[in-house]
């Protein structure tokens, strides 16, 4: 397994510095599509892989360690497509977290926006349903449009629909991975939730451990914040590294897979 920090590759074999993640507790925070799940042509298709759901799951269970999926879906919906209990779930890019119970809390600035993101979904459902390949996905606190199926020469009217219909709304636009993300103008996104949750765990005591993996631009928000204010944290970015704040990265879930195999395996040899 090549795991690159910076532009420099590390020891295969040892991909992260043991004492990195030997603290406790340990907060392992993952992105869900193109992290743990291959990214998919339609949001629905999505499936994390049988061997990545048994490792996440083991983990969850161990003494110490904290489990936290970190998503642009509904919290609902990432819990759903992983399938393993005993997690945190932060989605909607930071606007909702919840706990392993399933009780969910919603950002109050976030919440604020409600009547504005119905108002978006009412405007958005008939003006692409013209638009071949467009998915419109209702997240209640955001709004993502995915136009990896659309046609190329499509996309630019398809952004300026989108765009149109946010502005009108007073709501932010921003890219996502072949998608645009329609979401309140307000300070709140996975860089904020996780920060929030990881000091609520523990995350930010002196002898803790925290691992932050993502795959997105919305996962950049986290990767800066988290190497500003938690240096020790170690930062991975899931697919091409160029451009990305994370202080390491991997080629695909695959291999983040192996890194949370590896992890694993040296938890239960600790014991």
């Amino acid at each position: 397994m090549s795991v690159a920090a910076g532009s420099q590759e590390v020891d295969p074999d040892n991909p992260i510095p043991a004492a990195r993640l030997a603290g406790r507790p340990l907060l392992l925070m993952l992105d869900v599509d193109g992290t743990l799940a291959p990214i998919a042509q339609r949001p629905s298709l999505a499936r994390v892989p049988d061997g990545t759901r048994r490792v996440i799951a083991s983990l969850a269970t161990q003494p110490g360690v904290s489990v936290a999926l970190v998503s642009g879906r509904a919290a609902r919906d990432a819990q759903d497509v992983v399938g393993v209990a005993n997690v945190w779930t932060i989605g909607n890019h930071g606007a909702e977290v919840m706990d392993p119970s399933g009780h969910t809390t919603v950002d109050p600035a976030v919440a604020r926006y409600a009547d504005s993101m119905k108002r978006v979904v009412g405007a958005l459902e008939p003006a692409l349903a013209s638009l071949d390949g467009a998915v419109l996905e209702n997240k209640q606190w955001t709004v993502t449009v995915h136009y990896r199926l659309v046609a190329e020469a499509i996309v630019p009217r398809l952004r300026a629909i989108v765009g149109d219909v946010a502005v009108r709304n007073n709501l932010l636009v921003r890219e996502g991975k072949k998608a645009l993300e329609i979401r309140p103008p307000v300070d709140v996104d996975k860089g904020t939730a996780i920060r929030q949750l990881a000091e609520q765990l523990g995350g930010f005591n002196a002898d803790a451990s925290l691992l932050f993996a993502g795959d997105d631009a919305t996962d950049e928000d986290a990767f800066r914040r988290l190497r500003a204010e938690l240096p020790h944290a170690v930062t991975i970015h899931v697919g091409d590294h160029a451009n990305t704040a994370a202080e390491f990265s991997l080629p695909a879930p695959e291999q983040l897979h192996a890194l949370l195999e590896h992890i694993a395996h040296d938890i239960n040899s600790d014991r």
